[in-house]
């Protein structure tokens, strides 16, 4: 009986987990035509009649018989009562049905009732009805009659309580027994041992017949069903897993389409179509390379996906493709290649996302840096290259060996530019320098570039012709360009230029040292009136040579102290009286004697060592000044030269406070130069504070046509000293003597003093105190003195010095 039960759960058990059921059960499909067909391919055992399916309401769906009777209009209640047993507790439940009452059975029918499982939920419940044969007959009269019949377990007690005869054999783990019952009273008189022998034999009888059933069975349908519950179970685990697949590929924000091995399109998710902007009638069957790419897709980009499409290795790369043919936009491509259990390559994955914000990205910061990078390289107002371009590129043309073809250099500075900014302002100044740039532009090509360096300043290095001749015809040709008028406003502006040029041709100085002589020629080229053009030749380069010397002998003269200061008495115009000295500097060159400052000063203005002089030349000449007191000598004045330079220094307040200057006045004199209309704010903010700390100023070389009126009331100066070109031209030029007038008539407005400079001869002397001047210099009185021969005119002269008691 176990044989006969076990298969049909076993088998009823499978057919629950049958997708085709599970689907007509939640009212995925209409019908079960699916699951009829799976039992119509399945060998079943012969017992097994009917299949009842019911919803998880326990209302009937179908039925299905597979035997050669049915009774499902007899057994449908029963079984429906059964189903909702099942559904309630969720397992798997066999009942007999009591039926034949009255007469003893031939055959019994027992239900099979399973759940229908989703997700953990009884969403149904399948019912197998089994038809069992007992195998009861009539026996001749003296034969014990035994009866069988199959009952529930739980009736059991009951069962033998009712009747003596009655044995009852279990049937396995089934719920159910096999109840033996007989009429006869022989069991009342033969021995139990009998009797159960008896049972044992007829068990045997029919158990013997079921178990080879049972046996067949197993190999004809347990087995087999295994095997296919087993791969059933595997491809409902892969048909999950790519079930979980899809549903991910199908939310994902990445393109993701599959192709066959041709590359043709069989499938794709929305995120494709979305990106793409094709539809999906549009994309099926089509070869991505042809739906996607376009003219402007990278060649190389194309090749390296095919080589791997056909070498079948994973490919990732950056690819513009086209949206609708004419819409350009980039994707990050991956490709690799789909495989079988058996490793053969079936098709190919594709996964993209659209990139195309992130390269436009890319594409604003490298337009950027490069638009960066042109302003670092190059001037804002007139678009040339700028000076970091110029030594970038000079110094690479550098580089290498001196027998490179040449290379010259043409500086260019514009010659009185700042009067166009002055006078018309600076709209027409930049009009001037973007009209200069054009000319240059146009007149340099190849690998020669023009450069602005600053302000009205220009370089051009040639490097494709760098011959000293080439660059000379070139600058002539631009200064005839320069020299043409500007219009501006219904105005005339002209202007002019002074160019210097030196080549490497010329084999004088090394090319990195090009630029210093081009400057050095420049120089040359304004010291000699400008608007013209210089060449560094090898006069220049002798220039040079002892320009450099000097300066090296100046650093080594301050180190060692060799600059002195000399005096230069100045004397009262009436009673000739020593008045005070101006303080002159003089090198003491160990090899060439005392130098004048024109043959120093512009090298030290050059190396910035002017301050250095001043400094060095007032710390002495105090003192001098004490060592005099200190010999009873005690000087009414003493003046000193000073630059602007040495009047930003805030050095030079810091030294007047630390010094005693005793009964002795000190005075700055200070160059008509500096007092020009703009002249610096600072400037009359530290002569305030000089005149705090009891200095008066002069203005040194006074008519040289530098100040304005305006500029000397501002200054307020306490002395002016007449320039000494027009002292000196006085007795014979009458255009002096009334300059003289002039600027005595102009001291006289301010309530000031004046002194007369050069004054060679009596001659000077008598005029200047004539016309009106307070005080006199020059070599009539005395040429300046060192400090030893200083004390000894004092001594000598015949004015005497002034008494500062």
């Amino acid at each position: 009986m176990d044989a006969i039960l076990d298969p049909s759960e076993s088998l009823t058990g499978f057919l629950t987990s049958e997708p085709a059921l599970l689907s007509y059960v939640l009212g995925y499909v209409m019908t079960d035509d699916g699951f009829v067909d799976r039992i119509e391919n399945t060998v079943l055992p012969a017992d097994i009649s009917e299949f009842l399916i019911f919803d998880f309401s326990g209302d009937p769906m179908s039925f299905h018989i597979v035997g050669t009777q049915s009774q499902s209009l007899d057994m449908m209640q029963v079984a429906r009562s059964l189903s909702l047993e099942v559904l309630t507790t969720n397992e798997m439940t066999t009942k007999v049905v009591q039926s034949h009452v009255g007469r003893i059975p031939d055959r019994q029918t027992i239900l099979i009732a399973a759940p229908i499982f989703n997700q953990g939920f009884a969403e149904g419940v399948l019912v197998t009805v089994v038809d069992v044969p007992l195998y009861n007959a009539a026996k001749p009269d003296g034969v014990i009659a035994l009866n069988k019949r199959i009952v529930q377990s739980p009736d059991v007690a009951h069962l033998k309580a009712s009747d003596d005869n009655a044995i009852l054999v279990p049937i396995g783990t089934t719920g159910l027994s096999l109840l033996f019952t007989s009429e006869s009273n022989l069991f009342k008189t033969i021995g139990q041992e009998l009797v159960s022998k008896a049972i044992l034999a007829v068990s045997a009888a029919l158990l013997l017949p079921f178990g080879v059933f049972g046996w067949l069975g197993k190999q004809t349908i347990l087995r087999p069903h295994a095997e296919v519950e087993r791969s059933r179970n595997k491809l409902r685990e892969q048909q999950k897993e790519l079930s979980e697949l899809a549903a991910i590929a199908r939310k994902a924000e990445e393109a993701i389409l599959i192709t066959d091995l041709d590359t043709r399109i069989i499938w794709h998710n929305p995120a494709f179509e979305r990106i793409s902007g094709y539809s999906a009638s549009q994309i099926k069957g089509q070869l991505p390379s042809e739906l996607l790419q376009g003219k402007n897709t990278d060649p190389k980009a194309r090749a390296k996906i095919r080589a791997a499409l056909i070498s079948h290795t994973p490919v990732t790369v950056e690819v513009l493709n086209y949206r609708n043919v004419t819409e350009e936009y980039w994707v990050r491509l991956s490709i690799s290649t789909l495989f079988d259990d058996l490793g053969k390559p079936y098709g190919y994955m594709a996964i993209s996302s659209d990139i195309s914000d992130r390269k436009r990205d890319e594409a604003n910061l490298l337009a950027t840096t490069s638009a960066m990078e042109w302003q670092a390289l190059h001037d804002e107002l007139t678009g040339l290259p700028n000076r970091r371009c110029f030594n970038a590129t000079f110094e690479e043309h550098c580089r290498g060996p001196e027998q490179k073809p040449a290379l010259a250099i043409i500086r260019i500075d514009l010659d009185h530019f700042k009067n166009v900014n002055d006078t018309m302002g600076h709209e027409a100044g930049d009009l001037v320098l973007c009209k200069v740039a054009r000319i240059l532009r146009d007149v340099t090509s190849g690998q020669n570039i023009s450069v602005r360096i600053g302000g009205d300043e220009f370089i051009i290095l040639l490097v494709d012709d760098g011959s000293l001749q080439a660059a000379c015809d070139l600058a002539h040709s631009i200064l005839h360009k320069v020299a043409q008028p500007i219009d501006y406003e219904g105005k005339i502006i002209r202007v002019g230029a002074s160019f210097g040029i030196a080549s490497s041709e010329c084999q004088l100085v090394e090319r990195r040292e090009l630029v210093r002589a081009a400057d050095a020629a420049l120089y040359l080229a304004k010291e000699r009136g400008r608007n013209q053009v210089v060449a560094y030749g090898a006069e220049e380069h002798r220039k040079v040579i002892g320009v450099r010397d000097t300066a090296e002998q100046i650093r080594r003269g301050i180190e060692r102290g060799e600059f002195e200061p000399f005096y230069q008495p100045q004397v009262d115009a009436q009673s000739r009286e020593v008045i005070g000295v101006e303080v002159l500097a003089r090198w003491v060159h160990p090899d060439r004697g005392v130098l004048l400052p024109g043959s120093f000063l512009r090298v030290a203005e050059q190396l910035s060592m002017l301050s250095t002089l001043d400094k060095m030349i007032m710390e002495k000449a105090l003192k001098d000044v004490s060592t005099l007191e200190e010999k009873g000598v005690c000087l009414p004045k003493i003046s000193f030269n000073v630059t602007a330079n040495r009047l930003s220094d805030p050095d030079l307040l810091l030294a007047i406070d630390q010094r005693d200057f005793g009964e002795t006045a000190v005075s700055f004199e200070i160059l008509e130069s500096v007092f020009l209309d703009d002249q610096p704010e600072f400037l009359d903010f530290t002569l305030d504070l000089l005149r705090e700390k009891g200095l008066s100023i002069e203005i040194d070389d006074f008519g040289s046509g530098h100040a304005s009126m305006i500029s000397l009331m501002r200054v307020r100066p306490d002395v002016l000293k007449i320039d000494q070109r027009l002292v000196m031209g006085a007795p014979n030029s009458r255009v002096c003597q009334n300059m003289v007038r002039s600027i005595i008539g102009i001291a006289e407005s301010l309530e000031i003093d004046v002194t007369a400079e050069g004054v060679e001869t009596r001659q000077h002397a008598d005029m200047m105190q004539r016309m009106g001047c307070t005080t006199l210099q020059g070599f009539h009185f005395s040429e300046a003195l060192p400090f030893g021969e200083l004390h000894a005119f004092l001594k000598t002269h015949e004015g005497g010095l002034r008494n500062t008691g």
